[in-house]
């Protein structure tokens, strides 16, 4: 027993030995530890006083510079006088446009080229050609918020304009000021009819009707004068008119002017369907056809743009005046990807021959035509439609090499002329015929709101047979196939 009491002794000190000298340790490391960790965050300390100093010292230098820029902006808007400095923006929606911040100036350059293939039978009556039907170039330059000034040239003149030279289409100035008021003068297009009033741009077919196509109705698509038209109310459209009756790109020689209006309304404004639109219209005009060329006739060319099969010669003499008035109605009704139109006009000639009283004349030409058009693809008319005329149809997809096919719109159209009121007077003459109907079936695609391909097939009777270049026949067919690019 006292053996045992003699080892128990040293190994319980020892164990207190050992404890005590690891709590020493122990309380060693964490000191270190903690010495450690405080080196750490004066050194971060450090760190960001340095970041600090940085940061402060980049920031005087982008001041600096900030300075060097609003100086440089002060100098350059000394020497461009009024300039804000603002920057200009460019963009493509209807056309190219720039503009700069402010909004004190617009300019919107546009154009158009429609090249054409057409093909006629008979053969011997109008040889088969390419043509340039329209290449245009303009632009519209808006300023002060209320006026805008437009001029456009045609570069394919073979009608007001001589071959190889410009001729001006649109030349005028507008104030904007009120939307239901706005001025318009210098030269532009008279509006008269739907037809006439849209652009040719987006019309139904690749050629107008015989109702509104330039020929015995209407003789010039632009004369000079002026112009007050807008939309008073949302369903309401008008203008009213005083021009020269002269025609494109020319001037007056006497003092009476050709005084016209047209007033329209969309009647589906007064229901809640986006789709529909209902639209009806009269126009009215007075004047003379006392142009101040040489070419004073009545005449009348298919709707194809092939043969003239109408004319009553020069029936104007330097002592007296034809007087023509005009009255038309119109009206359209889409709804979805369908519209149907139509159209009657009625225009009267007044005067006389020669010098004897009789040879006075008091005749009528009254012309009509009803269509029928369907957007394939389903697009709707109705977004088309604004200020009574039809414009851009934007296809639900366009055209690419991917899933995209564009929209797609089939068409038919009859169209009616009639001139028998001058069947007295082209006894005397050398003439053709005065009454002929046509039918146009069209196809179109629209690949994307700028680009469309139009084929139209065209057969137009006559009343009687015609004699064109020694080949006797009652009716002209023609095949019209236009590719055209506008902005």
């Amino acid at each position: 027993m006292k053996n045992h009491h003699q080892f128990t002794a040293p190994v319980i000190a020892l164990a207190i030995s050992a404890t005590f000298s690891l709590t020493a340790y122990a309380q060693d490391d964490a000191e270190y530890r903690i010495r450690e960790l405080e080196n750490k965050v004066q050194q971060l300390i450090q760190q960001r006083v340095e970041q600090d100093k940085q940061i402060d010292i980049l920031t005087k230098e982008l001041v600096g510079i900030g300075n060097q820029v609003s100086q440089a902006k002060v100098a350059k808007s000394e020497e461009k006088g009024s300039s804000k400095g603002n920057p200009i923006y460019g963009g493509f929606k209807d056309g190219l446009t720039f503009e700069d911040g402010t909004g004190n100036w617009k300019l919107q350059l546009n154009g158009r080229v429609q090249a054409d293939y057409r093909n006629f039978s008979p053969d011997d009556w109008k040889a088969d050609t390419f043509s340039i039907r329209r290449a245009r170039l303009g632009g519209t330059f808006s300023f002060l918020k209320d006026f805008a000034v437009r001029v456009e040239g045609e570069y394919a003149n073979t009608n007001d304009g001589s071959k190889g030279t410009t001729a001006l289409t649109y030349g005028y100035l507008d104030y904007t000021r009120w939307s239901g008021a706005k001025i318009r003068v210098g030269q532009f297009k008279p509006f008269f009819g739907l037809e006439r009033a849209q652009s040719t741009n987006f019309t139904d077919f690749a050629e107008l009707s015989l109702t509104t196509n330039n020929g015995s109705i209407f003789n010039s698509t632009y004369d000079r004068g002026l112009m007050v038209y807008g939309d008073p109310l949302p369903w309401l459209n008008y203008n009213a008119y005083v021009v020269n009756g002269t025609g494109q790109n020319n001037d007056d020689v006497k003092d009476s002017k050709d005084i016209g209006a047209r007033i329209n309304a969309n009647f589906a404004k007064f229901t809640d369907n986006k789709k529909l639109v209902l639209h009806a219209g009269t126009s009215a005009s007075k004047g003379s056809i006392d142009f101040s060329s040489s070419t004073k006739s009545i005449k009348q060319a298919t709707e194809g743009n092939g043969v003239e099969f109408f004319n009553v010669g020069s029936i104007i003499n330097t002592s007296s005046t034809t007087d023509r008035s005009r009255f038309g109605v119109e009206s359209a009704v889409a709804y979805g990807p369908v519209k149907l139109q139509a159209e009657y006009i009625k225009a009267n000639f007044e005067g006389r021959q020669g010098t004897g009283l009789d040879n006075a004349f008091n005749n009528d030409i009254k012309t009509w035509y009803a269509d029928i058009n369907w957007l394939v693809t389903g697009e709707s008319y109705a977004d088309a439609y604004k200020s009574g005329v039809f414009g851009r149809i934007n296809p639900k997809t366009n055209f690419d090499d991917k899933t995209g096919w564009g929209a797609f719109e089939l068409g038919l159209r009859y169209s009616k002329f009639d001139a028998s009121d001058f069947n007295s007077i082209l006894a005397s003459q050398t003439v053709n015929t005065s009454e002929a109907d046509a039918w146009t079936a069209g196809a179109k695609w629209i690949f994307n709101p700028n680009a469309r391909l139009v084929l139209n097939y065209v057969q137009t009777n006559f009343d009687d047979e015609i004699l064109v270049n020694g080949k006797h026949d009652d009716k002209e067919q023609a095949v019209n196939l236009r590719a055209q690019y506008d902005f």
